[in-house]
């Protein structure tokens, strides 16, 4: 064990004494056998409380609970200690991101928890993984000394060597024979099992092989990693392995794979990994019937390493972050392929949702129809729900109707306006039974005899059963329920799923995404542990930019954007000017335009703007305000006219004028309100598509966080490509960081995360 000298202990107790906010991740750095990992057992001695936590094959997750269950289990009042060693060496599979997600993120960001200070010591190669290099809190082992022997040396025939680069490209480090053989023909190396064992046997000083002999694994993690060096595998090769995988399953015949023996075991959690590295992950993404077959674990980990700049918008990939985002982590894959299923219905997949059922993976439930919003997604989707408060059910003559609202009050902090957007549905098909109307009353106000508010006030309620969804599962009211003689419980779902009601043997569940409504196969076949509302780390992923919708490029380019801006304020709010009620002094021919084509558009109670067009009249024209005799010299120079003008009133916009400056077309406030930045728009039609866009995002039911921040993060990208001078003005600003406008708007959406 190696020893700590008195200058580097002296840098540990310093660094001890750091207040929290000051301490950064102590490492301890080195190439591989270099004794990094007895180091921190050495540290550990000299420290008892510390708690050494070994990384090696652990997902950044585990990793994450386990610093979580170590900190717990530390004796109350002192500060926690954690040492982890082979951070390298993180991750299920070989070709990981987890040695960065431990490194980057996990590490540097534990520095409390549940009120307690935590220190944490890791061991990093610089080799593998980017460390965080502070040279006022790391050590540097040296070097070891080369011990020589076949394992450090390329075997003299080359076909073994290619064989030992076969079993290195392997993405798990114990690898079962059968695995070893279809790698090696993958190479272009055949063999038999019977001559791979033979070959171990010579190869005792790099090789091991189980108590079993049915698999085989390097002797060290280090000399694994040396001959993935040597011998590094192409995409070619790698696209090679994964087709042969592919075959090898297609022959075991219907089931789950892990049930197929150890190439089935195998290809469920690597064939993703090698598809990635092939360059070919979406190919199979797009397969149903493969993409049911690798677990959850597998298909993040591949994501990480195909999309380091983010998975495409709207893509099959973006569907799996998205389910990461949220939390879902399944328990078996059945469970994980319902969630793929319902998933792919909800985003339109309806090819990909069949080939997920044919697949032969059993379903604990099912997704029967959806109307559940798909995350990741911009703008409103036809035919969505829309967020669901409230949850009823009425009988009528065909039968019991599902009913749903959502609370769309107004003026809350000052003088409300009680309205509820209420519809009802048929829980057989989903279908809607009625339009959403606008009532006055909540269904616990209303004279709706069965709902989940006013359940346990009517004990003649008809056969169904509420349930509720919160942080610790799903509560359900058994008072209500009549009739049925076992009763299956929901599906564990993410927090956005907030109520459910059985009715007509299925579970109708709604949330902030609308509602959908599955089939449990058996009672009791489910979890009741909620999902966490976020991944324990981060998501493996995050999501490329998105791409501007078509209506706003199209509409930038002069084409239907009358159409675009009256399908979000009204028929006929575009006011159309004729050319000769153009005033004379508007010399801007991209103003006139507009005005004439598109016409000025009228709003209201939006982002407090309010344009309201004169009828037939021209534009009014005005001086900018300060410019008169009777206003003091200071205001003057204040409110300085950033032209010759004229200027013609279009409206208001955070309480000053909106002016339209006749000989540039561009778009200002007059700053009355007190805004030293007047900058509106650089045009008409570029201040109009950002604000179009802008009533887009606020009309949408995000019902995540996450999903709700990138469509907020990616408007603004929008809004600084279109007019990047405006977007970085003070009022666009204020707008695109979020602040919380009181209109009608804000309140017709989801709230806030």
């Amino acid at each position: 064990m190696p020893e700590i000298d008195a200058e580097d202990w002296a840098r540990i107790e310093a660094w001890r004494e750091l207040p929290a906010r000051q301490r950064r991740v102590f490492s301890v750095l080195g190439p591989a056998r270099c004794g990094k990992s007895a180091y921190l057992r050495a540290v550990r001695d000299r420290w008892p409380s510390a708690t050494l936590i070994d990384c090696r094959g652990m997902s950044a997750d585990t990793v994450a609970t386990r610093m979580r269950e170590e900190c717990r289990a530390a004796p109350a009042g002192r500060p926690c200690v954690l040492l982890l060693a082979n951070v390298q060496y993180a991750g299920e599979l070989l070709t990981s991101t987890e040695p960065a997600r431990v490194a980057e993120i996990l590490a540097p960001g534990f520095r409390r928890f549940e009120g307690r200070q935590v220190w944490v010591m890791a061991e990093y190669d610089p080799g593998l993984v980017a460390p965080p290099r502070i040279a006022e809190y790391e050590v540097t082992l040296p070097m070891p000394t080369p011990a020589g022997g076949a394992a450090e040396e390329d075997p003299e025939d080359p076909a073994a060597a290619r064989r030992l680069g076969a079993l290195a490209a392997a993405e798990l480090r114990q690898v079962p024979l059968p695995v070893w053989q279809l790698l090696s023909s993958a190479s272009g190396v055949p063999t038999t099992v019977h001559a791979l064992l033979s070959f171990v046997e010579q190869q005792t000083d790099v090789l091991v092989v189980d108590e079993g002999r049915s698999s085989v694994a390097f002797r060290s993690e280090a000399v694994l990693h040396a001959w993935r060096s040597r011998q590094p595998w192409d995409s070619a090769a790698q696209s090679r392995a994964a087709e042969a995988l592919v075959s090898a399953t297609a022959n075991a015949g219907p089931g789950l794979w892990t049930e197929q023996g150890p190439v089935g075991q195998y290809a469920a959690h690597a064939l993703p990994m090698h598809a990635a590295l092939a360059g070919d992950l979406p190919r199979l993404l797009d397969n149903g019937q493969l993409l049911a077959q690798c677990s959850a674990t597998a298909l993040r980990e591949a994501l990480a390493v195909a999309y380091p700049d983010g998975v495409p918008y709207a893509s099959v990939a973006a569907m799996l972050h998205y389910l990461e985002v949220q939390g879902i982590s399944p328990s078996s894959q059945g469970e994980w392929v319902a969630w793929l299923h319902h998933t792919a219905l909800s985003t339109g997949r309806t090819e990909l949702a069949e080939e997920l059922l044919a697949s032969g993976v059993p379903l604990p439930w099912r997704t029967m129809w959806t109307h559940w919003r798909p995350a990741g997604t911009f703008g409103r989707v036809q035919g969505e729900a829309g967020r669901v408060d409230e949850l009823g059910v009425v009988a009528g003559e065909s039968g019991l109707t599902v009913v749903t609202a959502r609370d769309v009050t107004t003026g809350k902090n000052a003088y409300p306006k009680h309205r509820y957007v209420r519809q009802e549905w048929n829980p057989m098909t989903g279908e809607p039974v009625s339009a959403p109307v606008e009532v006055h009353a909540s269904l616990s106000e209303g004279a709706l005899p069965w709902s989940n508010a006013r359940r346990s006030a009517v004990p003649e309620a008809p056969d169904v059963t509420f349930a509720e969804h919160t942080d610790t599962g799903w509560h359900t009211d058994t008072g209500c329920h009549v009739g049925t003689p076992t009763l299956p419980d929901p599906p564990a779902c993410p927090s956005a799923v907030t109520q459910g009601l059985y009715v007509d043997g299925r579970w109708v569940l709604t949330g902030a995404g609308g509602l959908f409504a599955v089939s449990v196969q058996e009672a009791d076949s489910t979890a009741q542990d909620t999902y966490p509302k976020r991944p324990p780390v981060a998501a493996h992923t995050r999501p490329a930019p998105w791409p501007l919708p078509p209506s706003a490029s199209a509409a930038l380019r002069g084409d239907g954007m009358r159409d675009w801006l009256e399908e979000t304020f009204g028929a006929g709010t575009c006011h159309r000017l004729a050319e000769d009620q153009l005033p004379r002094g508007l010399a801007d021919p991209a103003a006139r335009e507009f005005l004439t084509r598109t016409g000025l558009p009228e709003i209201s109670d939006f982002l407090h703007l309010a344009i309201t067009p004169r009828g037939d009249g021209p534009l009014p024209e005005v001086a900018w305000p300060g410019r008169g005799r009777d206003v003091p010299r200071q205001r003057r120079a204040r409110n300085e006219a950033p032209s010759a003008g004229p200027f013609y009133e279009l409206g208001t916009w955070m309480y000053s004028r909106l002016l339209l400056d006749g000989t540039t077309g561009r778009l200002y406030r007059d700053t009355t309100g007190g805004s030293p930045d007047p900058a509106a728009g650089s045009s008409l039609i570029q201040f109009f598509a950002m604000v179009r866009l802008y009533d887009e995002f606020r009309r949408t039911h995000f019902p995540y966080a996450a999903d709700h921040k990138d469509a907020l993060h990616n408007l603004a990208r929008w809004c600084e490509q279109i007019d990047g001078a405006a977007a970085r003005a003070e009022a666009w600003t204020l707008i695109l960081e979020g602040y919380d406008f009181e209109d009608s708007t804000w309140d017709l959406a989801s709230y806030g995360p």
